[in-house]
């Protein structure tokens, strides 16, 4: 089995019942960030997505514990950037597959 994991990239929404949606994957954890920071394709759709997760993820099904680096949308440098998982997503996991 390959241990080289894929990085997961998904846009969400404000509230958990609005939804969110993995937009694709890297194979190296900077290209995602990359994408996160340049609004790549627009995923960030003029609003929609104020909140955006990378997580690593494994070959197999079920993959957990998986990392997840958080991001927010900064208005000022029309891309996301950094920060903690906020508080509403905390008892979830699992944003990309599974």
């Amino acid at each position: 089995m390959d241990p080289t994991p894929i990085y997961t990239v998904t846009t969400i929404r404000g509230s958990l019942a609005a939804g969110s949606r993995a937009v694709g994957f890297y194979y190296l954890k900077e290209d995602a960030e990359r994408c996160l920071a340049k609004n790549y394709g627009n995923i960030n759709e003029c609003g929609y997505y104020p909140f955006a997760v990378i997580e690593t993820v494994k070959q197999g099904i079920y993959s957990y514990p998986r990392a997840e680096d958080w991001y927010k949308w900064d208005h000022k440098k029309e891309g996301y950037v950094p920060c903690e998982k906020p508080d509403r997503y905390k008892q979830t996991v699992g944003w990309s597959l599974g």
